[in-house]
């Protein structure tokens, strides 16, 4: 019951907005949580792109010196001169060397961070 010259919000309005908030975010979750896999699933692809971008400047400067050959791995041959670290996936993945000393390509072994 309002006295006269009271001023609030009512308990009916207060819960409406509760319940609006409450939508809003259940709305929201759960494409923040999409984005934050696509974010893992960005950043992977990247850091392949940045291994086989490394890996085909570690082939020109053998080229140059005569034995022109990719790198057999990440860690031995391309860390510290090409990359500043080894790089990981964000998602947990583990990148597949099988190819890098083959044809200079790496692949992720989660399925949706293919390339």
């Amino acid at each position: 019951m309002k006295l006269s010259g009271e001023k609030g919000f009512t308990l009916v309005e207060l819960i409406v907005v509760i319940v609006i908030i409450g939508i809003l975010a259940a709305v929201a979750v759960p494409k923040f949580l999409d984005l934050s896999d696509a974010a893992e699933a960005s950043a992977c692809k990247q850091n392949q792109a940045s291994i086989e971008t490394a890996a085909s400047i570690y082939y020109a400067n053998a080229a140059i010196g005569g034995s022109a050959a990719y790198p057999a791995t990440i860690a031995g041959d391309l860390v510290p001169d090409y990359l500043d670290a080894t790089p990981e996936c964000p998602g947990g993945g583990a990148y597949d060397e099988t190819n890098l000393g083959t044809n200079g390509t790496i692949t992720c072994t989660l399925a949706e961070h293919a390339r």
